[in-house]
């Protein structure tokens, strides 16, 4: 269980409103900037949840920001892996990495908080932070697939498929030090950089 007395007697769309809503709190006033009470208060106003009924849901900052950071995994990650569009392992690779990228520059408050409530989450809720290692090694484990495909097919030059993907998955979250969306760069650009970051420097794909 996620939340001690959680939202899921609501609607998924109700779920997913008040956490976005909470992200953008944190987004405006940062993790410790407010007291619960006044988040509450804050995300009460923006969707109309009873804020008794938030507080509930989320009785610590850190249930919240879990919350908040695990529902934004799964969605990356059901995303990811949703993808059936037919394509070689190259072009699905492009498609994985661009799909990635727009979803940290869409969510990246969300982002932030799953790195600052990992450490506290494996000493304090260790079922919590075993379920975000496990979408993380989902994730893993369907790069291995499409980078496996590709060094069998002699398109990817890796001799370990497992370990590439790693370092793909490595690459792909640097997005999170240093992007900002309003420098310029925008997000097809950064794709591009990201794509041929991956395909040629960490799997060895040939320039064609």
């Amino acid at each position: 269980m996620i939340m001690t007395a959680d939202l899921y007697h609501h609607d998924p769309k109700t779920l997913d409103l008040t956490l976005n809503a909470a992200a953008r709190v944190f987004a405006r006033h940062g993790l410790h900037g407010l007291d619960m009470a006044s988040v509450a208060r804050e995300v009460s106003c923006e969707t109309g949840l009873d804020s008794a009924d938030f507080r509930r849901a989320f009785p610590t900052r850190l249930d919240l920001a879990c919350a908040i950071a695990l529902h934004s995994a799964r969605s990356l990650v059901r995303d990811q892996l949703a993808d059936r569009e037919p394509g070689a392992p190259r072009e699905r690779l492009e498609r994985l990495v661009r799909r990635h990228i727009d979803h940290f520059r869409h969510h990246r408050t969300e982002e932030d908080l799953r790195r600052a409530v990992l450490p506290a989450l494996r000493a304090v809720h260790p079922g919590r932070h075993r379920e975000l290692a496990e979408l993380r090694q989902s994730y893993r484990d369907h790069l291995r697939a499409v980078v496996a495909e590709g060094a069998a097919q002699g398109r990817f030059r890796v001799t370990d498929p497992g370990a590439a993907a790693a370092a793909v998955l490595e690459a792909l979250e640097s997005v999170l030090n240093w992007y900002d969306p309003d420098d310029g760069l925008t997000a097809a650009e950064l794709g591009d950089v990201y794509t041929d970051l991956i395909v040629h420097h960490h799997l060895g794909g040939p320039r064609e």
